[in-house]
């Protein structure tokens, strides 16, 4: 089936990453397709989109980048004359007004549930299953990202692969780009994107890592773990929000929209990211990472964290099972939390740092096998067009 026109639905609950994914997806579908297919984003609110986009305005309707960005408000109050795609993307269960899909039961064709990211085994099972509507013409489908060629994969934006390729040849040019006036020659740099988390085993691993370390640190969430981790440790504040630890040298970065945001990942040596958004982006950039999971009752994000290793190991070679024992340690204990808070954790870092050469080997191996098997693009394109 060709996609004559498609509308993404996108509710936003507390945080950047779904939004993310949703704006990732549209552009990378607008460059596959052209001008030939319509791309509508409906959102329930803006503000999250308005911190990552730039270009975006606080107004209803709006076309960015040949992309038209509307919000919920506006589709319900323009439901009479709004025809729903031939193709429609729910992401991540939203709730999409019951009008518009009472109109889509007859007008449209085809629904795709795109679910979260997980790599525990049984969504293979669940991956592409049809689920009942009972509509005469509309069919739903579950599509299951995540990390084996069974399932839906994950978003590999050629976008991102082109920003990626050019950052890394012009990487001094970046690094003035984001660091312009500052020490970071011979520093082992790396970002710190995440929840509520109190940051002192991390602090301790860096002086005792035998280097100097350059820590730029993004989002509110971050910056407020690092500002009450201050109170409690002797640092020199300078200039810029810039901040000195014994051989640490700290760095508050303001907000960046996601083009900046992935010049940066590129830049450092590794990466410290939440959610589901910023880590994909961390395992495409085929770099050392920690990944601070979204925190879910009765700690069920604990089997997503557990799934993600098992699925690590899998394309990992038996001689380099002993470091990764180590470092799934260190993802495990870093994500167990019954609630997002500055109390101390269990993890040690000292091993990942003492590690590093052999994480970054892998993580670059991950990267190269997440491209080329695992593409949400590809697989989501290649369904459609069967259907």
């Amino acid at each position: 089936m060709l996609i004559k026109s498609l509308d993404i639905f996108c509710e936003i609950i507390d945080n950047y990453g779904d939004v993310g994914v949703v704006y990732r997806l549209a552009k990378e579908m607008k460059k596959v397709h052209g001008d030939e297919v319509e791309i509508r984003v409906i959102l329930n609110r803006l503000d999250e989109f308005l911190e990552i986009n730039k270009k975006a305005k606080n107004i209803e309707y709006q076309e960015i980048d040949n992309i038209i960005y509307l919000t919920e408000g506006f589709l319900a109050k323009n439901i009479c004359t709004f025809s729903p795609a031939n193709v429609i993307i729910e992401a991540f269960g939203c709730n999409v007004l019951e009008v518009y899909i009472e109109k889509a039961k007859t007008e449209s064709s085809l629904l795709i549930n795109l679910e979260y990211l997980s790599g525990e085994k049984w969504i293979e099972d669940i991956h592409l299953m049809e689920s009942q509507m009972g509509a005469p013409k509309l069919k739903k489908y579950f599509f299951m990202p995540g990390f084996t060629e069974k399932t839906g994969g994950v978003v590999v934006d050629s976008l991102f692969l082109e920003r990626k390729n050019k950052v890394l040849l012009n990487k001094e040019i970046y690094l003035e780009k984001y660091l312009k006036g500052l020490n970071y020659k011979d520093m082992l740099l790396g970002t710190v994107f995440s929840y509520e988390k109190n940051f002192s085993p991390l602090i301790e691993a860096l002086i005792n890592n035998g280097k100097e370390n350059f820590l730029l640190i993004l989002g509110e969430k971050s910056q407020t773990s690092f500002l009450e981790l201050f109170k409690k440790i002797d640092i020199v504040k300078l200039d810029n929000e810039i901040y000195k630890i014994k051989n640490i040298t700290i760095k508050f970065m303001p907000f960046l929209e996601q083009e900046e945001y992935e010049e940066l990942i590129n830049i450092v040596d590794y990466n410290f990211v939440r959610g589901e958004d910023s880590f994909v982006r961390a395992l495409l950039a085929g770099k050392p990472f920690v990944w601070h999971i979204y925190l879910q009752n009765e700690l069920a994000h604990m089997d997503k964290i557990e799934g993600f290793i098992d699925r690590f190991k899998e394309v990992l070679k038996k001689e380099d099972i002993n470091f990764l024992e180590e470092y799934a340690g260190l993802l495990k204990d870093y994500n167990f939390r019954e609630s997002n808070s500055f109390e101390v954790g269990s993890e040690n870092f000292n091993d990942f740092f003492k590690n590093f050469e052999e994480i970054k080997k892998f993580s670059e191996k991950y990267s190269e096998f997440i491209i080329s098997k695992c593409n949400l693009i590809d697989k989501l394109n290649r369904f459609i067009l069967k259907y």
